[in-house]
């Protein structure tokens, strides 16, 4: 079963991507971006996203395969992501991964995009290296931790499909404000990233935010409340006629350093719930930010538990971790007629 080829598609957003698996091995994994053809609109406009995903895909489903030195005709299993996302762009990875299948008589996995990120830590390079190289099943019972631009959740498993969401945002996610801050800060789309630079050069407590539900005695999480105290301590210092290069770096550093201490709070309140869980896995397009990885890693191993996080080209989407969770659900292959049921669920949950 290892040696099975997997072909992973991803168009649940704003970029097409399809990579070409053996196994967990990753043979080759290409990504198609739109960031610069949304910029000018401030966020993924759906319409586009599924003009600029129709263009692209075949074009990188074909360097996938070049890159992988396979042809589609070696291909075992076609993985394809069905939710949660945007409908319309989903529709299209759903659509291509049915022609291929019904071309070349595939069998096709429909997989959870959220699945994909709580698992993408192990993904294996094309050699066979990465941070977990044994048994999966060894590493369970676990916590999860999903933070990108629509998802901040904690979830709690104890094994392959047996997942416990144990803490959700209750409105924006961590990312989502990262990019609503970067806005209100003029850095353009995707303001996060530039967040989470200017954070490097400021100082600490020198601007200070509340932190979001440390008190709330739950393990979720709320960030449209530290977005609405961002704005109102920008428009103040606006309004003083402070030069924004005299506080910008701080003002980042004392957000950043917010949303950290509220994920941190929650983590810490999950590890103590769960005491018999072993490793603390992390995923989604925030961990790109290395202090963010690196403090939760930080926190992790203080409890003495085992930290995995994917490699920085499978924290954003992509078709690896795609054909990596269909890998460990082997079992759930359509094909034919009960292939053509297969639908979007944009607000698919784990």
């Amino acid at each position: 079963m290892k040696d099975r080829l997997i072909l992973g598609i991803d168009t649940s957003c704003d970029d097409t991507s399809v990579a070409v698996l053996k196994g967990r091995k990753v043979l080759s994994s290409e990504i198609s971006s739109q960031l610069e053809i949304h910029a000018k609109w401030g966020g993924v406009v759906p319409d586009i996203a599924r003009r600029e995903h129709e263009k692209n895909i075949p074009m990188v489903f074909e360097e996938a395969l070049r890159k992988a030195r396979v042809k589609i005709e070696n291909i075992d299993y076609i993985a394809v992501t069905y939710g949660p996302g945007l409908a319309i762009d989903l529709e299209v990875g759903i659509n291509f991964a049915k022609e291929l299948s019904k071309k070349y008589n595939i069998p096709v996995i429909p997989v959870n995009h959220m699945e994909g990120h709580l698992l993408s830590s192990l993904l294996l390079n094309s050699k066979g290296s990465g941070l977990l190289k044994g048994n999966i099943d060894s590493i369970f019972p676990i916590l999860g931790l999903l933070i990108s631009g629509k998802h901040t959740e904690l979830i709690y498993s104890t094994g392959i499909g047996k997942y416990e969401k144990i803490g959700q945002t209750l409105d924006d996610a961590a990312g989502e404000a990262f990019d609503k801050v970067g806005r209100m800060l003029n850095f353009g789309y995707p303001g996060g990233p530039v967040v989470t630079e200017f954070a490097k050069k400021g100082k600490r407590s020198v601007i200070d935010f509340p932190i979001p539900m440390k008190n709330s005695g739950d393990l979720n999480f709320s960030f449209s409340g530290i977005k609405t105290a961002a704005l109102y301590k920008s428009n103040e210092l606006r309004e003083k006629n402070i030069p924004e290069k005299e506080w910008v770096y701080d003002f980042c550093r004392g957000f950043l350093d917010s949303v950290y201490e509220s994920v941190a709070i929650k983590l810490i309140k999950a590890i103590e719930i769960y005491p018999n869980v072993k490793y603390v896995l992390v995923g989604g397009g925030v961990f790109n930010s290395e202090e963010i990885l690196r403090r939760v890693g930080s926190l992790v191993r203080e409890y003495s538990l085992e930290y995995l996080y994917p490699k920085k080209d499978f924290r954003g989407d992509n078709g690896g971790m795609i054909g990596l969770v269909s890998f460990l659900h082997m079992d759930d292959t359509i094909i034919g007629k009960e292939l053509e049921k297969l639908d979007r669920d944009p607000r698919l949950s784990l």
